[in-house]
Protein backbone atom coordinates (compact mmCIF):
# COMPACT_ATOMS: atom_id res chain seq x y z
CA UNK A 1 0.00 0.00 0.00
CA UNK A 2 1.43 3.15 -1.21
CA UNK A 3 1.90 5.81 1.67
CA UNK A 4 1.22 9.27 -0.86
CA UNK A 5 -0.65 11.88 1.42
CA UNK A 6 -1.60 14.88 -0.62
CA UNK A 7 -2.56 18.16 1.14
CA UNK A 8 -4.59 20.46 -0.70
CA UNK A 9 -2.37 23.69 0.58
CA UNK A 10 0.63 21.62 -1.16
CA UNK A 11 -0.63 22.17 -4.74
CA UNK A 12 0.74 24.71 -6.93
CA UNK A 13 -1.92 27.41 -8.06
CA UNK A 14 -4.87 25.40 -5.84
CA UNK A 15 -8.73 26.67 -6.07
CA UNK A 16 -11.01 26.19 -3.23
CA UNK A 17 -12.56 22.74 -2.98
CA UNK A 18 -15.88 22.66 -4.62
CA UNK A 19 -18.68 20.63 -5.27
CA UNK A 20 -18.22 17.32 -8.34
CA UNK A 21 -17.60 17.77 -12.02
CA UNK A 22 -20.11 18.31 -13.89
CA UNK A 23 -21.09 15.62 -16.01
CA UNK A 24 -18.88 16.53 -19.25
CA UNK A 25 -15.71 17.36 -17.04
CA UNK A 26 -16.02 13.62 -15.35
CA UNK A 27 -12.36 11.82 -15.58
CA UNK A 28 -13.96 8.51 -16.09
CA UNK A 29 -16.32 9.59 -19.23
CA UNK A 30 -16.61 6.94 -21.71
CA UNK A 31 -14.45 4.04 -19.29
CA UNK A 32 -11.43 5.93 -20.85
CA UNK A 33 -9.88 6.88 -17.09
CA UNK A 34 -8.68 4.57 -14.63
CA UNK A 35 -5.53 3.92 -12.24
CA UNK A 36 -3.14 1.24 -13.24
CA UNK A 37 -1.84 -1.47 -10.66
CA UNK A 38 0.78 0.75 -9.41
CA UNK A 39 -2.20 3.53 -8.52
CA UNK A 40 -1.13 5.98 -10.77
CA UNK A 41 -4.01 7.71 -12.98
CA UNK A 42 -3.48 6.72 -16.70
CA UNK A 43 -5.66 8.54 -18.49
CA UNK A 44 -6.15 12.23 -19.41
CA UNK A 45 -10.29 13.27 -19.84
CA UNK A 46 -10.49 17.29 -21.25
CA UNK A 47 -13.54 18.88 -20.50
CA UNK A 48 -14.79 20.42 -24.28
CA UNK A 49 -17.74 23.64 -25.12
CA UNK A 50 -18.46 26.14 -22.42
CA UNK A 51 -18.33 23.96 -19.35
CA UNK A 52 -17.35 24.59 -15.51
CA UNK A 53 -13.84 26.38 -16.06
CA UNK A 54 -13.82 26.20 -19.66
CA UNK A 55 -12.63 29.87 -21.74
CA UNK A 56 -13.96 28.60 -25.04
CA UNK A 57 -17.25 30.23 -24.52
CA UNK A 58 -18.07 29.07 -28.07
CA UNK A 59 -18.27 25.30 -28.39
CA UNK A 60 -14.37 24.77 -29.15
CA UNK A 61 -12.05 23.19 -27.20
CA UNK A 62 -11.47 24.52 -23.35
CA UNK A 63 -8.10 25.14 -21.93
CA UNK A 64 -9.27 22.94 -19.10
CA UNK A 65 -8.41 19.11 -18.74
CA UNK A 66 -8.74 16.42 -15.66
CA UNK A 67 -6.66 13.66 -14.51
CA UNK A 68 -7.99 10.98 -11.73
CA UNK A 69 -5.52 12.41 -9.22
CA UNK A 70 -6.81 9.47 -6.63
CA UNK A 71 -8.92 6.69 -6.50
CA UNK A 72 -9.13 6.22 -3.05
CA UNK A 73 -8.60 8.57 -0.37
CA UNK A 74 -9.14 6.08 2.49
CA UNK A 75 -5.57 4.93 1.09
CA UNK A 76 -4.06 8.20 -0.39
CA UNK A 77 -5.31 10.79 2.20
CA UNK A 78 -6.50 14.24 1.17
CA UNK A 79 -6.32 16.92 4.09
CA UNK A 80 -7.73 20.34 5.04
CA UNK A 81 -5.16 23.10 6.19
CA UNK A 82 -5.85 22.34 9.19
CA UNK A 83 -4.95 18.82 9.08
CA UNK A 84 -8.52 17.18 9.26
CA UNK A 85 -8.99 14.38 6.98
CA UNK A 86 -11.75 14.87 4.32
CA UNK A 87 -13.25 12.69 2.01
CA UNK A 88 -15.32 12.39 -1.48
CA UNK A 89 -18.28 10.53 -1.75
CA UNK A 90 -16.90 7.71 -3.84
CA UNK A 91 -13.36 8.36 -2.68
CA UNK A 92 -11.91 9.60 -6.01
CA UNK A 93 -10.62 13.32 -6.75
CA UNK A 94 -9.70 14.97 -10.30
CA UNK A 95 -6.73 17.17 -10.49
CA UNK A 96 -8.19 19.84 -13.25
CA UNK A 97 -5.76 22.04 -14.60
CA UNK A 98 -7.19 25.21 -16.84
CA UNK A 99 -4.63 27.04 -18.62
CA UNK A 100 -5.62 31.29 -18.91
CA UNK A 101 -3.87 34.67 -20.20
CA UNK A 102 -2.92 36.76 -17.72
CA UNK A 103 -3.02 40.63 -18.46
CA UNK A 104 0.46 40.21 -19.65
CA UNK A 105 -0.67 37.63 -22.65
CA UNK A 106 1.47 34.92 -20.42
CA UNK A 107 -0.43 31.45 -20.40
CA UNK A 108 -1.28 30.52 -16.55
CA UNK A 109 -2.05 26.85 -15.23
CA UNK A 110 -4.83 27.19 -12.27
CA UNK A 111 -5.39 23.79 -10.73
CA UNK A 112 -7.87 22.60 -8.53
CA UNK A 113 -8.25 19.42 -6.50
CA UNK A 114 -12.03 18.10 -6.87
CA UNK A 115 -13.94 15.54 -4.94
CA UNK A 116 -16.12 13.15 -6.79
CA UNK A 117 -20.02 13.42 -6.07
CA UNK A 118 -18.86 16.36 -3.43
CA UNK A 119 -17.43 16.28 0.09
CA UNK A 120 -19.08 14.19 2.84
CA UNK A 121 -19.19 15.39 6.37
CA UNK A 122 -18.93 12.84 8.78
CA UNK A 123 -20.22 14.41 11.37
CA UNK A 124 -23.07 16.25 9.80
CA UNK A 125 -23.98 12.55 8.78
CA UNK A 126 -23.40 11.76 12.58
CA UNK A 127 -25.99 14.59 13.07
CA UNK A 128 -28.54 13.67 10.45
CA UNK A 129 -28.29 9.41 12.22
CA UNK A 130 -29.13 11.70 15.61
CA UNK A 131 -32.33 12.98 14.44
CA UNK A 132 -33.84 9.18 13.57
CA UNK A 133 -33.03 7.91 17.37
CA UNK A 134 -36.04 7.98 18.73
CA UNK A 135 -36.21 7.95 22.86
CA UNK A 136 -39.48 8.50 24.38
CA UNK A 137 -39.79 10.18 27.69
CA UNK A 138 -39.13 7.30 30.54
CA UNK A 139 -42.25 5.52 32.63
CA UNK A 140 -41.58 5.70 36.18
CA UNK A 141 -42.15 2.35 38.49
CA UNK A 142 -42.22 2.37 41.97
CA UNK A 143 -43.16 -0.21 45.33
CA UNK A 144 -45.20 0.11 47.05
CA UNK A 145 -47.64 1.26 44.25
CA UNK A 146 -47.91 4.95 43.33
CA UNK A 147 -51.23 5.16 45.12
CA UNK A 148 -50.04 3.50 47.82
CA UNK A 149 -47.37 4.80 49.12
CA UNK A 150 -46.32 5.23 53.43
CA UNK A 151 -44.36 7.34 55.32
CA UNK A 152 -41.01 5.80 56.88
CA UNK A 153 -41.56 2.61 54.34
CA UNK A 154 -38.72 2.73 51.64
CA UNK A 155 -40.34 3.26 47.79
CA UNK A 156 -38.32 1.58 45.48
CA UNK A 157 -37.58 3.69 42.56
CA UNK A 158 -37.10 2.29 38.57
CA UNK A 159 -37.55 3.17 35.28
CA UNK A 160 -40.04 0.94 33.79
CA UNK A 161 -39.64 -1.48 30.60
CA UNK A 162 -36.53 -1.27 28.47
CA UNK A 163 -36.28 1.87 28.35
CA UNK A 164 -32.76 2.30 29.83
CA UNK A 165 -30.83 1.19 26.94
CA UNK A 166 -28.72 1.94 24.50
CA UNK A 167 -29.55 3.43 21.10
CA UNK A 168 -27.69 3.59 17.54
CA UNK A 169 -28.28 4.95 14.53
CA UNK A 170 -26.64 5.17 11.14
CA UNK A 171 -26.61 7.73 8.26
CA UNK A 172 -24.52 7.23 5.08
CA UNK A 173 -23.64 9.22 2.24
CA UNK A 174 -21.84 7.68 -1.08
CA UNK A 175 -19.40 5.48 1.10
CA UNK A 176 -19.13 7.40 4.50
CA UNK A 177 -21.14 5.77 7.22
CA UNK A 178 -21.17 7.74 10.57
CA UNK A 179 -23.24 5.81 13.28
CA UNK A 180 -24.68 8.02 16.82
CA UNK A 181 -24.69 5.83 19.87
CA UNK A 182 -26.63 7.33 22.68
CA UNK A 183 -26.68 6.11 26.13
CA UNK A 184 -28.31 7.09 29.54
CA UNK A 185 -25.87 7.87 32.29
CA UNK A 186 -27.37 8.89 35.42
CA UNK A 187 -30.99 9.13 36.96
CA UNK A 188 -31.89 12.00 39.21
CA UNK A 189 -35.62 11.77 40.84
CA UNK A 190 -37.06 14.80 42.51
CA UNK A 191 -39.84 13.11 44.84
CA UNK A 192 -41.93 16.24 45.28
CA UNK A 193 -41.62 16.38 49.01
CA UNK A 194 -38.53 18.88 48.63
CA UNK A 195 -36.13 15.89 48.35
CA UNK A 196 -33.85 14.42 45.46
CA UNK A 197 -31.75 11.44 44.91
CA UNK A 198 -29.06 10.54 42.17
CA UNK A 199 -29.06 7.00 40.44
CA UNK A 200 -26.27 5.79 38.67
CA UNK A 201 -28.97 2.73 36.83
CA UNK A 202 -32.18 2.27 36.22
CA UNK A 203 -33.17 1.21 39.48
CA UNK A 204 -34.64 -2.44 40.40
CA UNK A 205 -38.07 -3.81 39.66
CA UNK A 206 -39.08 -5.16 42.87
CA UNK A 207 -40.32 -8.76 43.28
CA UNK A 208 -41.91 -10.97 45.81
CA UNK A 209 -38.42 -12.53 47.92
CA UNK A 210 -35.76 -9.90 47.27
CA UNK A 211 -34.09 -8.39 50.34
CA UNK A 212 -35.11 -4.88 51.43
CA UNK A 213 -32.22 -3.69 50.49
CA UNK A 214 -31.70 -4.70 47.02
CA UNK A 215 -32.73 -2.14 44.91
CA UNK A 216 -29.67 0.57 44.99
CA UNK A 217 -32.45 3.30 44.07
CA UNK A 218 -34.94 4.27 46.58
CA UNK A 219 -36.38 7.01 48.69
CA UNK A 220 -38.34 7.15 52.03
CA UNK A 221 -41.01 10.04 52.63
CA UNK A 222 -41.30 11.53 55.68
CA UNK A 223 -44.39 13.35 55.56
CA UNK A 224 -47.65 12.70 54.03
CA UNK A 225 -48.73 14.33 50.59
CA UNK A 226 -52.50 15.70 52.16
CA UNK A 227 -51.63 19.01 52.12
CA UNK A 228 -50.40 18.92 48.04
CA UNK A 229 -52.35 19.90 45.34
CA UNK A 230 -54.50 16.79 44.67
CA UNK A 231 -53.30 15.23 47.39
CA UNK A 232 -50.57 13.65 45.99
CA UNK A 233 -46.77 14.42 45.22
CA UNK A 234 -45.11 14.99 41.89
CA UNK A 235 -43.02 12.44 41.46
CA UNK A 236 -40.45 12.67 38.40
CA UNK A 237 -37.23 11.74 36.84
CA UNK A 238 -34.48 13.41 34.87
CA UNK A 239 -32.01 10.88 32.75
CA UNK A 240 -28.78 12.37 31.23
CA UNK A 241 -27.96 10.40 27.89
CA UNK A 242 -24.19 10.65 26.71
CA UNK A 243 -24.07 10.72 22.74
CA UNK A 244 -21.22 9.32 20.77
CA UNK A 245 -20.30 8.88 17.03
CA UNK A 246 -17.90 7.31 15.26
CA UNK A 247 -17.42 6.68 10.95
CA UNK A 248 -15.56 4.57 9.06
CA UNK A 249 -13.66 7.79 7.43
CA UNK A 250 -12.47 9.52 11.07
CA UNK A 251 -12.15 8.86 14.54
CA UNK A 252 -15.43 10.30 15.68
CA UNK A 253 -16.58 12.61 18.86
CA UNK A 254 -18.80 13.71 20.68
CA UNK A 255 -22.49 15.54 20.38
CA UNK A 256 -24.17 17.68 22.94
CA UNK A 257 -26.00 15.49 25.74
CA UNK A 258 -29.12 14.63 25.71
CA UNK A 259 -32.35 14.61 28.49
CA UNK A 260 -35.62 12.67 28.68
CA UNK A 261 -37.97 13.85 31.68
CA UNK A 262 -40.67 11.14 33.30
CA UNK A 263 -43.35 12.39 35.85
CA UNK A 264 -45.64 10.38 37.80
CA UNK A 265 -48.50 11.71 40.98
CA UNK A 266 -47.96 9.35 43.64
CA UNK A 267 -50.20 9.59 47.14
CA UNK A 268 -48.25 9.09 50.50
CA UNK A 269 -49.82 8.25 53.85
CA UNK A 270 -49.63 7.42 56.83
CA UNK A 271 -50.03 3.73 58.98
CA UNK A 272 -52.91 4.22 61.39
CA UNK A 273 -52.21 2.70 64.65
CA UNK A 274 -55.29 0.58 66.01
CA UNK A 275 -55.01 0.38 69.95
CA UNK A 276 -56.68 -2.62 71.57
CA UNK A 277 -57.47 -4.51 74.64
Amino acid sequence: MRACRLTLGAVTAIAAVVGPLAAGARADDGGTAYINSDGDPTALATQTGGGPGGGGGGGGESPCTSTVSIEDDFVFHVYETEGVPIHSATGRWFLRSCERLTADGVVALDTALLPEGGLVDPEALALQALESVSVPDPTIGTSPAAGDLVVQVPTWLWVSGGWWDTYTADATAGRVTSTVTVEPTQAVWTTGDGAATACTGPGTVWAPGLAENATDCSHTYTSPSDGESGGRFELSVAIELNVTWSSNAGPGGTLPALSRVGTQAVRVGEIQAIETG
